[in-house]
């Protein structure tokens, strides 16, 4: 299978290492909650990877319950609130972090309507077509509402981030995205939180962008 139980943990295992290293060329305390993305993923593909086994083996069936709440509390609750706030603290220059800032008010709402619907509503994950489904037995009139939401609090502040690179991070979430939903049509919170979280090694990419622009300053200061 494209996805499994040990693509999860295996993930899990290469996002760890990838926070490492994005540790390392963290300069500064602002960029702690961009350098935190992939080790937070890495909990979520561990998470995931405890679905999976709860869902393929018998012994773990007890875990299915907690395991898809905690792996729907990283993708619906957490990340509409931590991507905009990540960009918001890397940000310097005024207008930019207005809209980042409106953003991030925008993920809150969407995170405490996530978390309401995770509380009140039965959830549920099963393996079908060799891929899990999760869903929530919200009302359906909210669900193109909360996708065009989400869309835009996870993905949108990156395009607005005047970070160096941090655009590539933001064009491939979204094309991962697109791919997902054409190819996996009913797996997309699976298959695109998986894409996503091995994008988010970019971070490393990311950082190492800010750090070269932080050591040429200097030099042209002195021009």
């Amino acid at each position: 299978m494209c996805f499994s139980t040990v693509a999860s943990f295996g993930a899990g295992a290469l996002l760890t290492g990838a926070t490492i290293l994005a540790a390392r060329k963290s300069q500064k305390p602002a960029q702690w909650a961009l350098v935190a993305i992939p080790g937070i993923f890495a909990i979520q593909q561990f998470t995931e990877g405890f679905v999976w086994l709860s869902l393929t083996n018998e012994s773990y069936a007890g875990w299915s319950q907690s395991a898809t709440f905690w792996f729907l509390f990283f993708a619906q609750v957490f990340w509409p609130a931590w991507i905009p706030l990540a960009m918001v603290l890397v940000e310097k220059d005024r207008w930019r972090r207005q809209i980042l800032f409106s953003l991030l008010g925008l993920g809150l709402v969407l995170s405490s309507y996530s978390i309401y619907s995770l509380l009140a509503y039965p959830i549920h994950a099963r393996v079908w077509e060799n891929h899990i489904q999760y869903w929530i037995d919200t009302p359906p009139y909210w669900t193109t509402f909360v996708l065009v939401v989400y869309g835009l609090v996870t993905v949108v502040p990156t395009f607005f981030s005047s970070v160096p690179r941090m655009w590539w991070l933001g064009i491939t979430i979204a094309g991962s995205y697109f791919i997902s939903l054409a190819l996996f049509p009913h797996h997309i919170v699976s298959v695109w939180c998986y894409f996503a979280a091995i994008i988010s090694v970019l971070v490393i990419f990311v950082l190492s962008g800010m750090s070269n622009k932080t050591k040429v300053r200097p030099e042209q200061d002195s021009l």
